[in-house]
């Protein structure tokens, strides 16, 4: 970084706001990357590891250790054979965070021995150091990370800033580690975090992330909020949370060793690292288990942890499990996993399998799961709560149940813990496992229907919570609208019971209610011939103009199974191939077509990565009954619609299938045909108030009257950054006043909001009173891209929805042809510049042309870009002094165009070189005068030497380059180079040909 970057905003309230805490409060080391170049393997800019801090650590911690053993210990880091980054990642963290076995040949043979790279039980026996500004070469060129943190000289964290007024800082930031990880892949094959900083905000991910993923870190636990202030003595902000929370040195090491997965979704590999609430929820449960204060039993430190849906449940569970089966305290314990349904299991199960839990065994059946849980301690089982079954006594016939072990070390993990677990089966658990310590998991911590138990009286006290507002505002889940659809359709709506009541007046109330229980039965309503034809085709008719245009996807809850088949060949007429039906076995007695179907969707493994991972053109619609509305994620699933009457946690567990995130999905949708909402104040009944008025406001119905009038408001705010009356003629007024980057950035988020919220009102005949604004301002905000050389990260656009309607509604037009960001050296360029009418349009297309153009290629012709740099900055400045005038100007501008263009057209091999000889050897850089032919005699030897010394991969050979460097020298002595200079001069020689002639 160079001295007037030092003192710019992204490094003075970023950068080094982020160093300085994890030196002064963390106690790491700090180093300038620069100064850690020898020990890199050979000084190379192309190795990472920190060689002799890693072999003296090596040492301390395994105690007696031979070379031999270090350098092959060292070795193992090394990238093994071929592979994705992700694969490398992968097998580099098992040895991180495990041990590697290496080979120690003795006399009687070779044995392996276990080196440990990182001392997890005793953080500070390790050595952690934030080193700034550090370069890596890879095949394609150099690139900087802001900061690397290293344990024991392994590259373990990297760190990007952005200056806190950047409002796309964190995706620029974001977009930067991104390509880091394609050009200069060594430097993350070790990488456990990637983090995006600017102050006030900050994210963090990991290998292969993208923007929309990274997540925030909310706190510093165990660090209180108000104590991080005083280690700092400032107020904490956004990014000092995060850096407390993920890399003080034991948070670090535990997040490194326990607290991530390697999973496969859709056939490739993903790695997952917790998010604070899971870190939290995990630390203070084994807080509770291990606090022997008060002397309770084990059994006695239970407790539940409310986590809502999507938050991560079956993970937080998985790590978990992992910090029990490492505790030496509880002697080897006896892990149970428990669910109330077969897929949950099949689910949980997978999940532990498919991270690589060490030896998990999914019980089949009762006798099986009493084998298990008999054979002694230090075994994971994952079962359902139904096979804790009771046997029958045959000389009393009295209900008995076995006693399977009465360890105190047994932890029953127990999920969706608002079931069943309440029932007979939850107590035959609690008779067969007395003193096992049970805890709860439950993203809805329902009373039960009948007993009136909450969660909480069960299990014990809340040991973290995790709502869905706080996930809402993490950006973890998405905003859930819920709309009533055909309400004199709803089996419980407005209409349907005064009719009735209306019909059989002459009745007394006893006769009424008897004929009511026989035939308004909730299913015989439900399945009424034309009312499924009437919903199915609204259902189509909503989905196909709200939800497919954006490409996301639908559920159907039904009823009942007929009900369920119904729907299907009504929604089969109109999306033919484009529908599936997941359902239960049907029972004996059913219908032949009900059976046929469930064998045509008997594949339902198939069917659902179809709907989780192609597009609405191959699935776009399933039907189910119970199956897959809960436990189930499918991010492309935008809208529910609910034909069936769920109540309580069913209820808030259905809702949550739309909630995931997925590209372009701004919330989740509930459509509502048969009046659940009735009964939301009986599901939220043992919540607290405060708890329950946030998930009811969520819930609330949003008309389209609210939707217009915050579209006229969102509207207003997007075109008060313009001065009133400007024409529509020309962008080109508009474009000038978006030319400070934070008014562009203002601009844009206001922009994306206007487009979400028109999204939202489609296909509302009212938006078409939109249709002229919204074509103009994404217009403005396209031209405003393309003149200042914006990069498309994660802005977001008019959607698919809005880019038809403008595409209908404008056709016969004519459009003005928009800007494109044509590169500076482009034949088009000069055609892009002339379709702006004035001078000031045309200079500022040219200057920011300039300054992209020199952020591009300064590296490889440095001398020369300089002094376009300088020769640009001078001619800002006048302008600003008001010495030139926009005409004037723009002239100049168009001469170091010029310049630009004609030095890529007639630029010799080297004439780099000979710019940087010229910039040196004279007083003033060289001057605008032509090259004597002494000096172009010198920049070509200063090429044939370099070119005749490099040999193969001769960037990772520092004998070579000094060979470079001593000829280089001796050249440009004999050629009368000042001695003072020769020095400064080889190093810009040598830099250029590192780019050059890599």
């Amino acid at each position: 970084m160079n001295a007037q970057a030092r003192h710019g905003p992204e490094y003075t309230e970023c950068q080094r706001p982020a160093y300085e805490l994890l030196r002064d409060a963390f106690g790491y080391r700090f180093a300038e990357g620069a100064d850690l170049l020898g020990e890199r393997e050979g000084g190379s800019e192309r190795q990472v590891i920190l060689r002799d801090t890693l072999a003296r650590k090596l040492r301390q911690i395994n105690g007696d250790i031979a070379d031999a053993t270090v350098a092959e210990a060292i070795r193992a880091l090394e990238p093994p054979g071929a592979g994705s980054l992700i694969e490398i990642n992968q097998q580099l963290h098992t040895l991180l965070s495990r041990w590697a076995t290496i080979e120690v040949r003795t006399a009687e043979g070779s044995v392996g021995r276990s080196v440990r790279y990182i001392d997890f039980d005793n953080p500070e026996n390790n050595d952690f150091l934030v080193a700034e500004e550090f370069t890596v070469r890879g095949p394609d060129g150099r690139k900087r990370a802001d900061l690397v943190i290293f344990v024991n000289g392994i590259p373990v964290v990297v760190i990007e800033c952005k200056e806190p007024g950047n409002r796309n800082g964190i995706a620029e930031a974001v977009g930067d580690l991104r390509t880091y990880q394609e050009e200069i892949p060594r430097l993350f094959y070790t990488a456990h975090f990637t983090i995006a900083l600017k102050g006030t905000d900050a994210r963090y991910g990991t290998v292969g992330t993208e923007v929309k993923y990274y997540r925030k870190w909310e706190d510093p636990f165990p660090i209180a909020k108000d104590d991080l202030g005083k280690m700092i003595g400032r107020p904490p902000l956004n990014q000092d949370f995060l850096l407390a929370g993920l890399l003080s040195k034991a948070n670090l090491l535990e997040m490194l060793r326990t607290f991530v997965v390697f999973d496969t979704d859709g056939g490739r590999v993903v790695k997952k690292v917790a998010r604070y609430q899971q870190y939290q929820a995990v630390n203070l449960a084994m807080e509770r288990i291990l606090d022997q204060r008060d002397n309770r039993p084990l059994r006695e430190r239970g407790g539940t942890i409310w986590h809502t849906q999507g938050s991560g449940k079956s993970l937080t569970m998985l790590w978990l499990a992992l910090k029990l089966r490492r505790e030496p305290a509880l002697d080897n314990p006896t892990l149970l996993v428990c669910t109330d349904r077969t897929d949950l299991d099949r689910q949980i199960t997978e999940t532990f399998q498919n991270c690589g839990f060490e030896n998990p065994v999914q019980a089949t059946r009762t006798q099986h799961l009493r084998e298990l849980l008999s054979e002694g301690g230090g075994r994971t089982v994952l079962t359902t709560i139904h096979k804790f079954r009771a046997d029958v006594d045959e000389e009393t016939g009295r209900s008995v149940v076995p006693l399977l072990s009465d360890a105190d070390n047994i932890f029953a993990l127990v999920d969706e813990a608002h079931r069943t677990e309440y029932g007979k089966f939850a107590a035959q658990m609690k008779v067969a496992l007395p003193n096992a310590c049970r805890i709860a998991f439950t993203g809805t911590p329902i009373a039960q229907h009948k007993k009136g138990r909450v969660t909480v009286e069960e299990f014990g006290p809340y040991i973290h919570k995790y709502t869905m507002p706080q996930s809402e505002a993490d950006d973890a889940t998405l905003p859930i609208l819920y709309e009533s659809r055909l309400p004199e359709l709803a089996v419980w709506g407005k209409r349907l019971e005064p009719l009735f009541d209306a019909e059989t007046a002459d009745l007394t109330p006893e006769q009424r209610e008897r004929l009511k229980k026989q035939e308004l039965t909730e299913r015989a309503i439900a399945e009424a011939g034309n009312r499924i034809e009437l919903i199915a085709y609204d259902m189509y008719e909503h989905y196909r103009t709200h939800i497919e245009p954006n490409g996301f996807k639908a559920q159907v809850a039904a009823c009942s199974q007929d009900a369920a088949a119904r729907y299907f060949e009504e929604l089969e007429r109109f999306l033919p191939g484009r529908v599936a039906m997941l359902i239960s076995e049907p029972k004996k007695k059913a219908t032949t077509k009900l059976t046929k179907l469930k064998e045509k969707f008997s594949d339902e493994k198939r069917i659902i990565d179809q709907f989780k991972h192609e597009g609405v053109d191959k699935l776009a619609i399933i039907v189910v009954v119970d199956k897959y509305l809960t436990g189930f994620d499918a991010p492309a699933e935008q809208v529910l619609y609910l034909d069936k009457p769920l109540k309580e946690h069913n209820l808030l567990q259905a809702i949550a299938r739309v909630n995931r995130p997925a590209d372009n999905k701004e919330w989740g949708l509930v459509v509502d045909y048969w009046g659940v909402s009735l009964f939301l104040d009986r599901a939220l009944a043992c919540f607290e108030q405060q708890d329950r008025e946030d998930i009811i406001g969520m819930l609330a119905e949003r008309a389209t009257d609210d939707i217009y009038d915050d579209l006229q408001k969102r509207l207003r705010a997007v075109f008060s950054f313009f001065p009133a009356g400007l024409s529509r003629d020309s962008t080109e007024p508009w474009i000038e006043v978006l030319e400070p980057q934070d008014e562009r950035a203002l601009f844009d988020q206001e922009y994306g909001r206007f487009m979400r919220t028109l999204d939202r009102l489609l296909p509302d005949e009212r938006a078409l009173d939109y249709v002229d604004d919204a074509r103009w301002i994404k217009r403005v905000r396209d031209d405003a891209r393309a003149q200042y050389y914006v990069e498309d990260l994660d802005l977001v656009d008019a959607s698919a929805k809005i880019k038809a309607l403008l595409d209908t509604h404008i056709r016969g037009e004519e459009v003005v042809q928009l800007l494109e960001p044509v590169p500076i050296l482009s034949d088009r360029f000069q055609e892009e510049v002339a379709k702006l009418t004035s001078a000031r349009a045309k200079a500022k297309r040219m200057e920011h042309a300039l300054r992209h153009v020199i952020s591009e290629k300064y590296e490889e012709d440095p001398a020369f870009y300089e002094s376009i740099k300088d020769r640009l900055e001078r001619i800002i400045r006048e302008r600003k002094e008001q010495r030139l005038s926009e005409v004037e100007q723009f002239k100049l501008l168009t001469e170091q165009t010029e310049r630009v263009q004609r030095r890529a057209r007639t630029a010799t091999e080297a004439d780099p070189y000979l710019g940087i000889i010229r910039r040196h050897y004279r007083a003033e850089g060289g001057g605008d005068e032509e090259p004597t032919e002494q000096e172009q005699a010198l920049g070509q030897e200063i090429l044939d030497i370099l070119k005749k010394e490099r040999v193969v991969d001769w960037l990772d050979k520092p004998d070579v380059q000094r060979e470079m460097r001593r000829v280089v020298k001796r050249r440009l002595r004999s050629a009368g180079c000042p001695a003072d200079k020769v020095e400064e001069l080889t190093t810009a020689l040598i830099e250029v040909a590192q780019v050059r002639l890599a």
